[in-house]
């Protein structure tokens, strides 16, 4: 039986998910950021925890086997634009929800202060983002990409994307650039920033300038900033291929295990 959890009772699963907490980083860290009741519900089942964002997205975390079948009519009943958690966690709905799903498990890496290795010198073309201004050229830079594109198609929905990151982007979250001749070509950003650990996303580099080792510099900079500067402990990331991870790995970030998205393609045409 599915039922709501309080806090204090939410609490006494967290033992268990702090021996994995890069798998189960954006469970964790949202039950630190986010008001309890007014941001977020979360649900049990025997073997499972289900966290509902009132933006319409789930993360999962399995603790061991559970009903799959009751599962999938209480998601189906939900309706969330997307899901994600550990691969275990969300594998086995695979095939039992309704609707058209785009599902992907990507490898998840990590760093610390102690892993961290820098292997360029830095630049004097990064610098932090903290205006509307450069979210703007962020949001321009992610609607000429294929794979950012989604969400950042009109000049309205790009404004409303930069005012957000501008009001969102406090301590410890963070978010660096690299411009060429004033033109941003690169970036980087934390998101889901707690003192224990944080997600490095939304790493891009324009077309036109990728090979040159801008991404490297990039990583570089934004986790210096994360664990040295604003002395999180742990970084996590997910590479987009091979190029990528070992980039990454050249960093000092190791692979921790898989993880899994599943996005509701039939919401998402509606």
């Amino acid at each position: 039986m599915i039922k709501e959890l309080t806090k204090r009772e939410l609490e006494n699963f967290t033992p268990l998910m702090e021996k994995d907490r890069d798998l189960n980083l954006f469970f964790l860290n949202n039950h630190e950021l986010f008001v309890y009741g007014k941001d977020y519900t979360v649900y049990q089942t025997e073997g499972l925890l289900i966290m509902c964002s009132k933006h319409g997205s789930m993360v999962l975390f399995s603790y061991g086997e559970y009903d799959t079948e009751e599962v999938s009519i209480f998601i189906n009943d939900k309706k969330p634009i997307a899901i994600n958690g550990p691969k275990n966690a969300l594998s086995p709905l695979e095939g039992k929800l309704q609707g058209e799903w785009k599902i992907s498990y990507p490898s998840m890496m990590a760093v610390t202060r102690e892993s961290f290795k820098k292997c360029r010198s830095r630049s004097d073309n990064l610098s932090l983002l903290l205006t509307f201004e450069d979210f703007y050229e962020v949001a321009e830079l992610y609607s000429k990409d294929e794979e950012f594109k989604d969400g950042f198609e009109t000049e309205e929905k790009r404004e409303e994307w930069a005012y957000d990151k501008e009001e969102g982007m406090e301590y410890p979250h963070a978010a660096c650039g690299y411009r060429v001749k004033k033109r941003l070509v690169g970036v980087a950003y934390l998101a889901s920033a707690t003192k224990e650990s944080a997600m490095v996303v939304g790493v891009l580099v324009d077309k036109d300038w990728r090979g040159g080792g801008i991404g490297t510099e990039v990583i570089q900079e934004i986790t210096d900033i994360g664990l040295n500067d604003h002395l999180i402990k742990r970084l996590c990331l997910f590479p987009s291929g091979e190029v990528s991870k070992h980039i990454y790995s050249k960093l000092g970030y190791k692979e921790v295990g898989e993880y899994a998205f599943f996005q509701n393609l039939s919401l998402k045409r509606k």
